[in-house]
């Protein structure tokens, strides 16, 4: 049983607690965290490294990014140095328009985004970089550039190699399949990515995820999963730690509010659990087609 004495009256105090972000250790989030450090290093070399994460939607990139990002601020990343990396988050654009990623660099240290031309916007980011000087820039919604295809796509790219290189900031990008695919079509590009798939877990180091995470859950009594349990939750969620996450914390809200305290094979088969997960899935898969749209612009 959870020891959470305070909380055991108070359902919505403990549902609260279940549906935060949280960190579990598993062999694939792990080892993402092992090669962003070696990327990080790099930063202030001549030619630092980058390093593309991807994997299918809710496969772990929002929580990998957000432990990333915590454990620099609290200064327990490189525990070693003593000063924190400075580091530049940039929402990769939809548009394939060097313009349009000179200003969001900008908008990302929230800077004063100036009118003109490229040329214009480019010597302000230049201003920017040299007066913060990033160790790293991190590209979120790098599936975004699967619209960075044909010349304007590859004038995009050069610009954010350029970027990294002449300010030495390694990079490190979170994304989709698509990523991928316009990193292939720029050979400088590929050359320099270093590409890490968030994969699925294997089924006995699923079974271990989701045990620790459970075991975490403020439930009054202790989820024992069977393997017809882990069968099903491993269907629903294809192995994905993203998804894994989501469905320990949704069934364990429906067990609170259920009032069996724990997770059950009944809520696991049950409709909403599986239309919640599905949704998920339909999601990413919608937001693919959009950012597809806006290439065929």
């Amino acid at each position: 049983m959870t020891d959470l004495p305070a909380l055991e009256d108070d359902p919505w105090t403990r549902i609260t607690l279940i549906l935060r972000d949280r960190w579990a250790s598993n062999p694939v989030s792990d080892e993402a965290l092992i090669r962003a450090r070696l990327v990080m290093i790099t930063a202030g070399r001549l030619r630092p490294k980058a390093l593309l994460f991807w994997g299918v939607p809710n496969a772990g990139k929002t929580a990998l990014k957000v432990k990333l990002l915590r454990d620099i601020s609290q200064k327990t990343f490189f525990p070693e140095l003593t000063k924190s990396p400075v580091i530049l988050m940039v929402e990769a654009p939809v548009e394939a328009d060097e313009a349009r990623f000179y200003e969001a660099v900008l908008q990302a240290g929230h800077q004063y985004v100036p009118s003109g031309n490229v040329r214009t916007l480019l010597r302000a980011v230049s201003a920017f970089l040299d007066e913060l000087r990033p160790d790293v820039m991190i590209l979120d919604e790098a599936g975004n550039l699967n619209a960075y295809v044909g010349a304007r796509g590859n004038v995009c790219l050069n610009a954010i190699r350029r970027l990294c290189n002449v300010h030495r900031m390694a990079l490190l990008g979170f994304g989709t399949a698509a990523a991928m695919t316009a990193l292939q079509g720029d050979e400088q590009l590929e050359n320099r990515f270093e590409t890490f798939e968030l994969r699925p877990l294997a089924p006995r180091e699923f079974r271990e995820f989701v045990e620790l995470l459970t075991g975490a859950m403020p439930l009054k009594e202790p989820t024992s999963w069977s393997v017809s349990m882990l069968e099903r939750a491993y269907e629903l969620t294809g192995g994905y730690v993203g998804r894994a996450s989501y469905l320990v914390q949704e069934a364990s809200t429906q067990a609170v509010l259920s009032g069996s305290e724990h997770i059950t094979e009944a809520i696991l088969q049950s409709g909403e659990l599986s239309n919640s997960l599905a949704a998920l899935r339909h999601a990413g898969t919608r937001a693919g087609r959009r950012s597809r749209r806006h290439a065929s612009r």
